[in-house]
């Protein structure tokens, strides 16, 4: 087995502020210690597109001389995803044919982020436009697993995962539309949480999402604990949880619901956190979730309907001339690639599977509605869900992209999307006292609620991270 080194990730963030708070330690020592580690982990694992190191050290030093150590993050050390403005930055989203976007301010999570006392350290990769779960990109090259450099780190939030789970950032924030949080976050071994759409502030954020899968889409943490992605979230969030007044609850368990675990692991960490809550005085409530086959046949649909279009606008150039699906898969066979060849199968798909009308886009759309609607009734304000986060652990590069953009049903992949596709909050947790003898890594359990439940989502991850670790 292979002996990772976790205590990269301790103190966690809340550990990091005690101390800064009570003078052990200053946030210029500990900017400098996190960029160190970036910059000496940058060369193999790419977690980083730009290291800010001359602007944290300044703005670490400022908030020493300041005194005030009681803002919500004073001094912490943190990542952003590249997709999210930064003034004075561009962003790019891993695309040389995309023309770059200039930020003249910064986007509403960082601004947030800034003015609760984190210091920004470095920016993280993206898969190309942030849509696969491979973060590799011709412009920035291939992020690798902080636990295994031959593995994918995950995306497309993958960046953060590596900079959280390698130890050179204390915590990161990224976007998730199809699990891009919550995958990096089960393959590096670190907490992922997914809000639910409304929760937080995408303004300065890309891309801007304004179609059918905009309920989808959410902002939120990559740390190094539960109670991490708590503390970032009651900043980032329009509204922090509220205390919760009782403990316990239901334990939602999906019965006829499409799931595959690859490992042995998994299944033993998914059976020792379901047990964590019923020996808490969790009741058991089985719930017919068939339903949610059918609705995950439909997801490129609605995903291609709303950025198909948009892709090959942005793609297209005078430089390079209307992008063509075809053309670009004849000049990757040649050798020559213009984009990413995880972008190039999103590409290939859409003429096969968007819809060809509108009336059909309704119909679809309307089904998600009905389904958010029933499921988060089912679910009230006392529910919560538990599963693993992913199938499989973190897979040999390459490999990512043809499990996951293959058609039909597959269930290595239904637990997280349907966080999305029913707007769930959602918590990955690492199960470290499960690692798979074979790998070492780590598999990773998932908590769900609906929104607004969100403060008994945090009491159920507690428990079941102080049962898993």
């Amino acid at each position: 087995m292979h002996n990772f080194k976790r205590n990269l990730l301790e103190p966690d963030a809340t550990g990091f502020l005690a101390d800064l708070r009570r003078g052990v330690l200053t946030s210029a020592q500990l900017v400098e210690s996190h960029i160190a580690r970036i910059e000496r982990t940058q060369p193999q694992m790419n977690g980083a597109t730009h290291i800010f190191r001359e602007e944290a050290m300044a703005q670490a030093q400022q908030l020493d001389r300041s005194g005030d150590k009681f803002l919500p993050l004073f001094g912490l050390p943190c990542s952003v995803k590249e997709t999210f403005g930064l003034a004075g930055q561009q962003v790019t989203a891993g695309s040389l044919r995309m023309a770059p976007a200039a930020h003249t301010q910064d986007a509403e999570i960082v601004r947030r982020l800034k003015a609760a006392g984190a210091v920004v350290i470095a920016r993280s990769n993206v898969p190309e436009f942030a849509m696969t779960a491979e973060s590799h990109n011709l412009r920035y090259g291939r992020t690798s697993n902080p636990l295994d450099l031959h593995r994918v780190a995950g995306g497309s939030s993958g960046g953060e995962g590596a900079l959280v789970g390698s130890g050179g950032s204390a915590f990161g924030v990224g976007s998730d539309i199809l699990g891009s949080i919550r995958i990096p976050a089960a393959f590096c071994g670190v907490v992922g949480f997914k809000p639910h759409s409304g929760a937080v502030n995408t303004r300065g954020t890309w891309p801007a999402v304004t179609g059918n899968t905009q309920s989808w889409l959410a902002l939120g943490p990559l740390t190094r604990s539960v109670r991490d992605a708590e503390l970032v979230y009651n900043v980032i969030a329009d509204r922090p949880v509220a205390a919760l007044a009782d403990a316990g609850g239901r334990l939602v368990v999906p019965q006829n619901f499409p799931l595959t675990m690859r490992e042995r692991s998994i299944e033993r960490a998914l059976s020792a956190a379901t047990k964590a809550l019923l020996n808490q005085g969790y009741r058991e409530d089985q719930q017919d979730f068939r339903s949610t086959r059918g609705l995950y046949l439909q997801i490129p649909k609605l995903i291609l309907d709303d950025f198909y279009d948009d892709w090959i606008r942005l793609l297209s150039s005078p430089q390079h001339g209307r992008f063509s699906p075809l053309k670009e898969l004849l000049a990757q066979l040649t050798g020559k690639p213009t984009i990413d060849s995880g972008l190039l199968r999103w590409t290939l798909l859409g003429p096969l599977l968007k819809p060809r009308s509108a009336a059909k886009v309704t119909d679809i759309a309307a089904q998600f509605v009905d389904a958010r609607t029933r499921f988060h009734a089912m679910l009230g304000v006392d529910g919560v869900m538990v599963l693993p986060t992913l199938g499989l652990l973190a897979p040999k590069h390459g490999q990512m992209n043809k499990l996951s953009l293959r058609p039909g049903v597959n269930g290595l992949f239904t637990a997280h999307t349907m966080g999305n596709y029913l707007d769930l909050p959602a918590i990955a947790i690492p199960a470290w006292k499960f690692q798979d003898p074979l790998s070492g890594l780590p598999p990773s359990i998932s908590v769900m609620c609906a929104p607004g439940a969100e403060a008994q989502l945090f009491a159920a991850a507690k428990r079941i991270e102080a049962a898993i670790n």
